[in-house]
């Protein structure tokens, strides 16, 4: 099956109580953003969500859902040429709760306004927007367990402490200024940044120097002592001996290269 997309629709509204049963199937993925509270039946089965719940339906599995009294969701139809649950670590056929769910709404928006438009690569963009799309949703239920809106707002402040930190990665950043940024406890902040980044700010931050690191070596222009000062490193020294034992060479021998 390839990429085809064949129906979009954002914020459609249905009549109240409206089912939907299909239980063969629709024949293409279909992945439901559910913005009132249904009824999802599968076998013997029987669900009931609450608002903004997300269900990627495969080709033929049954579809059987009734909105519990408003039915309002947005919605895609499409052809893939795999599996996209697979190929996005999504569950398929069973209703999960991304704590970005409006993010996905959105690319759902521009998805069917690149339908309607017709405009040169809209298929291109569409598949790319449906990929970014899938990809959102997924990192919107694997970082923080059980899909809360309060964990989902805690893993959005800590990517914008990331990014902060990141950028700045010549600073001399100490846990005590992370804490205040997100105004938590040294535990609270370790176990948490562990939690979303399987890794600690420390690590994040020398990752991040090394990179840059070994990208200004490759400048024969500039000295290894400055390459270690703009980096952050706090002295040659240290700097030499983390160098080697992360790349299996000093600077200097990676300069030559």
């Amino acid at each position: 099956m390839d990429f085809e997309l064949h129906i979009c629709e954002y914020n459609r509204k249905n009549r109240d109580f409206d089912r939907i049963y299909r239980p063969d199937g629709s024949g293409d993925y279909l992945f439901l953003l559910l913005k009132t509270p249904m009824r999802i039946c599968r076998g013997d089965q029987v669900t009931i969500t609450r608002e903004n719940a997300c269900l990627l339906y495969t080709p033929d599995a049954e579809q059987d859902y009734r909105a519990i009294g408003k039915f309002m969701n947005s919605y895609i139809h499409f052809g893939f040429p795999e599996n996209p649950g697979q190929r996005f670590l999504l569950p398929t056929n069973e209703v999960f709760y991304p704590f970005n769910y409006d993010k996905i709404d959105e690319y759902i928006r521009e998805i069917q306004l690149e339908q309607v438009s017709a405009q040169p690569f809209s298929g291109e963009r569409i598949y790319y927007l449906l990929c970014q799309l899938l990809i959102c949703a997924h990192r919107g239920i694997v970082p923080i367990g059980n899909g809360s809106k309060s964990d989902g707002d805690l893993y959005e402040q800590f990517c914008q402490l990331r990014l902060t930190m990141l950028r700045s990665y010549d600073q001399p950043w100490t846990m005590d200024q992370l804490c205040e940024i997100v105004n938590l406890e040294k535990s609270q902040l370790y176990t948490y940044y562990r939690k979303f980044f399987k890794t600690t700010p420390h690590a994040d931050l020398l990752q991040a120097r090394l990179d840059q690191a070994r990208t200004m070596l490759t400048n024969e222009a500039v000295p290894i002592k400055e390459v270690a000062e703009r980096c952050g490193f706090s002295s040659i020294p240290h700097f030499c001996r983390y160098f080697k034992k992360e790349c299996g060479c000093t600077p200097g021998e990676y300069a030559r290269r």
